[in-house]
């Protein structure tokens, strides 16, 4: 029952130097059996995400993003472990895009 929390990770640092952009450890934790992989996409959803970890049993890690982002979730939006959620979509899409964290933005 342990939870971790990275940040300065990915491709939005900045400032930090490309030195500092951690790819792997999204891709590090999966393969841990049973580990939780949370990478929010605003402060609502990184709310939400440390309330999860915290009442979870069990291995989970969540990648913060560094830069400021723009929030995109209502305060009263619900989450769940092992769900996804639909950001932006109409009756006339043919294509699906899957994103994580600042992608999302």
């Amino acid at each position: 029952n342990v939870k971790f929390v990275g940040s300065h990770c990915g491709v939005s640092i900045g400032a930090d130097g490309p030195s500092q952009m951690g790819l792997e450890d999204i891709a590090m934790f999966r393969t841990v059996p049973g580990c939780v992989v949370f990478y929010p996409s605003d402060a609502v959803s990184c709310f939400h995400a440390a309330t999860l970890a915290a009442n979870h049993k069990g291995m989970v890690f969540i990648r913060t993003n560094r830069p400021e982002t723009k929030v995109i979730y209502d305060t009263t939006e619900k989450f769940k472990i092992g769900e996804s959620k639909v950001v932006v979509s109409n009756k006339a899409d043919k294509l699906t895009i899957v994103g994580a964290g600042i992608t999302c933005e």
